[in-house]
């Protein structure tokens, strides 16, 4: 619109001056002209400039994305051995089992009168002193072998913590490398966003100019035109040539009039309303049907389907069922959501999480101090936040509007 007024404005000057002195009505629109051109010209010099720093930033990008296929491949091996624990884990509790019941039918056989003294009693009755030789290595076979597995299952239990402590260690792994994940891929999409938008702005810049550039040339081919049938009117008959002269002076002031009215209606064209639209909590129901209805789908970086799903991508699929539509990321989620404190969060809200100083973990709140997401060890699956990893990187609540 303001383009629209100075294209108004200069006609008005253009059409007066070229009666009264054309010299100087080429000189101005020369002058505008060599300004489109100097702008141009700047601007291809910015273009080179953001082309440089474009390729920085799809180096930046690439970088980024190797970062990203590294941390997955140490996310696989980490599954890999949390498999391993877990199963070693199964098996030391199996052998633990074996020997308890073996012990126990041993302590049966020896103890079968009740008392401890049944050794005593098998020596004492031997026959001959070969017999009594071959008695006392029963004996010391038997109390060998208890003690051997008794030795071995005090071992395997010892075993069995050591595992299941570097279980939880191999799941906080995960889920700090989920995290940095979640972190890198927001890193992604604004880099990827700044890009479009710089080479956005320098395209329509440069075609802002090279219009007004070209507009100018327009103008002024009509002013010689017109200059030029003036002056041919005007050897002729000047009181007519006076005439037009008022006339086309008059015009363009009446064009201005309208053109400076035009903005206001444009403002109230493009006037609209605030629409507030009702918290998750009125779809609590359809939120939660899909969100249980993935659970146990896998953890998949960047995975938006049921075949495998990161935190926000979990969050994002439970909601639009609803009808609603989250950002892509975790801190997106958590810029885009109306914050609450714990004591007013209720189910279907968001809950979030920063492993590593950003907005790395997002969930869907249940009540109860617990939430669903789409955890790095388990896939979709309910966790406390009360317990000693989630409550140390809790954030805050967000309610989705």
């Amino acid at each position: 619109m303001k383009k629209k007024l100075v294209h108004l404005a200069l006609l008005t000057v253009l059409g007066f001056t070229t009666v009264v002195s054309p010299v100087t009505a080429y000189a101005s629109i020369d002058s505008d002209i060599e300004s489109t051109n100097k702008q141009l010209t700047d601007l291809e010099a910015q273009e080179k400039s953001a082309q440089a720093t474009l390729v920085e930033v799809a180096d930046s990008i690439k970088e980024n994305e190797a970062k990203a296929d590294s941390l997955v491949e140490e996310m696989t091996a980490a599954q890999t051995t949390l498999k391993e624990l877990q199963s070693e884990i199964e098996a030391l509790t199996e052998a633990i089992e074996n020997r308890e019941e073996k012990l126990a039918t041993q302590a049966r056989s020896v103890q079968t009168s009740g008392n401890t003294g049944n050794f005593v009693h098998f020596l004492l009755e031997s026959e001959t002193f070969a017999d009594a030789m071959a008695r006392m290595d029963v004996i010391s076979s038997l109390v060998k072998a208890n003690q051997d597995l008794v030795t071995a299952q005090n071992q395997d239990k010892e075993a069995v913590v050591v595992a299941e402590a570097a279980t939880e260690e191999k799941l906080q792994e995960q889920n700090v490398l989920a995290a940095e994940l979640e972190a890198a891929k927001a890193d992604l999409e604004t880099k990827k966003l700044e890009k479009e938008v710089v080479v956005a702005t320098i395209a329509a810049e440069k075609a802002d100019v090279q219009e007004q550039k070209d507009y100018y040339l327009s103008v002024k081919k009509a002013a010689e035109t017109e200059a030029a049938l003036l002056t041919s009117v005007e050897a002729v008959t000047p009181e007519v040539s006076t005439t037009n002269e008022s006339a086309e002076s008059s015009q363009p002031a009446s064009s201005t009039v309208e053109a400076a009215s035009a903005p206001e209606a444009e403002l109230k064209a493009t006037q609209t309303s605030n629409v507030t639209t009702s918290p998750a909590g009125g779809v609590w129901g359809t939120v939660k049907n899909a969100a249980y209805s993935v659970s146990g789908t896998p953890y998949l970086f960047g995975g938006t389907t049921t075949s495998g799903f990161d935190c926000s991508g979990f969050t994002s699929y439970a909601f639009s069922k609803a009808g609603i539509t989250l950002p892509r990321t975790a801190s997106g989620q958590y810029a885009a959501s109306t914050k609450i404190s714990q004591s007013q969060a209720q189910p279907g809200d968001l809950v979030f999480f920063s492993q590593t100083g950003g907005i790395d973990h997002v969930g869907i709140y249940l009540g109860n101090n617990k939430f669903i997401g789409a955890q790095s060890s388990t896939g979709v699956a309910v966790a406390e936040i009360n317990q000693y990893y989630w409550a140390k990187y809790l954030v805050g609540f967000g309610r989705v509007n």
